[in-house]
C-alpha cells in the first residue's frame, strides 16, 4: 500500500502526485496542514525529521525527498515508465531532476516574499519569531527572517530571479531541439517542474516565460494539457487560494517583472 503524506499547495507534493497520477497508482492520502504547523508534530517528525512534505509510506518503509521518491516510484512500479530505457536515459533524466532540485528554493523564495510574507507581517515579533523558532534547519531560519524582513528588495529575491532566468534559458535551449526535455517522451524531467511553474503562474509571474521564452511557454501549454496536471495539481487547489494569491500578487509583479528582466540581461 501507499501512502502520501502531502498538502494541497505544497510544490513538492504536487511533484509525487503527477507522477502517481502518470503511472495510475492508487494511494492514500493524508493532508498535512502547513499553516496550522501539523509538519512540527512529534508524529510526523518521527517520518520527515526535516518538517516538509512529502513524505511516502510504502509497505512500511518510509520516503522522503520529492525527486528521490518519484524515482523510488518509477523504480517500484515499472508500468508506464517515467524514464527511457538504458544507462543514457536515465542519465538524461537525472540531469534535469538535478537541475529542478537546485531551483526549488528559487520557488519557496518567490511564494514566501509575495504570499506568506502578507500573512506574517500582520503576526507579533513573537508569533513570528515562534514560527521561525520551529524550523530545524538553522540556515532555513535565517532566509525566513530576512525574506520577511527585506521582502522583494531582497538579495535573496534578486539571486532566485538570475537562477530562474538560467534554467528557463536552459529549457529553451534543450526544447528547441525535442519535443519534451529528455527527450521525445515525457519523463521526470518533465513533471517536477510542473507544480512549480504553477506556483509561478498563481503568483502572477507567469510572464517571465511567456513574454521570453516561447519554447518554454509551448512546452508548459502541452504539460497543463495531460490529464496528471488537472487530476494532481489542480484538483487539489481550492478557488479561494487562487483568489488570495491573485489579490496579493498581482500588484506586486511590475516590480517582480523590472527584477527579472535585469536578472535575464545578467545571464
Amino acid at each position: 500500500m501507499l501512502t502520501l503524506y502531502h498538502a494541497p499547495t505544497a510544490v513538492c507534493a504536487a511533484k509525487v502526485r503527477v507522477v502517481l497520477a502518470e503511472k495510475a497508482l492508487p494511494f492514500e492520502g493524508h493532508m498535512i496542514n502547513l499553516h496550522l504547523g501539523d509538519q512540527f508534530k512529534p508524529e510526523y517528525l518521527k517520518l520527515n525529521p526535516n518538517a516538509v512534505v512529502p513524505t511516502l509510506v510504502h509497505d512500511g518503509n518510509v520516503l522522503i525527498e520529492s525527486t528521490v521518491i518519484s524515482e523510488y516510484l518509477d523504480e517500484a512500479f515499472t508500468d508506464w515508465p517515467l524514464r527511457p530505457a538504458g544507462a543514457l536515459g536515465h542519465a538524461r533524466v537525472r540531469l534535469w531532476t538535478k537541475k529542478e532540485d537546485s531551483i526549488h528554493d528559487t520557488i519557496n523564495t518567490m511564494t514566501a516574499t509575495m504570499v506568506f510574507r502578507h500573512d506574517l507581517l500582520q503576526k507579533s515579533p513573537a508569533e513570528r519569531e515562534a514560527r521561525y523558532s520551529k524550523m530545524p534547519d538553522p540556515a532555513r531560519r535565517e532566509k525566513w527572517r530576512r525574506m520577511m524582513d527585506e521582502g522583494l528588495k531582497s538579495s535573496i529575491v534578486a539571486d532566485a530571479l538570475t537562477r530562474l532566468a538560467r534554467h528557463f534559458s536552459d529549457m529553451e535551449k534543450s526544447l528547441s531541439r525535442q519535443l519534451w526535455l529528455a527527450g521525445d517522451q515525457f519523463t521526470l524531467a518533465d513533471t517536477g517542474l510542473l507544480s512549480f511553474f504553477y506556483r509561478l503562474e498563481m503568483l502572477e509571474c507567469a510572464g517571465m516565460w511567456r513574454e521570453n521564452f516561447p519554447r518554454v511557454s509551448n512546452w508548459y501549454e502541452r504539460s497543463k494539457a495531460r490529464p496528471s496536471f488537472r487530476d494532481a495539481i489542480i484538483g487539489y487547489i481550492p478557488a479561494s487560494d487562487h483568489e488570495k494569491y491573485r489579490a496579493i500578487t498581482e500588484p506586486l509583479w511590475p516590480q517582480v517583472a523590472a527584477g527579472f528582466k535585469s536578472s535575464l540581461a545578467a545571464i
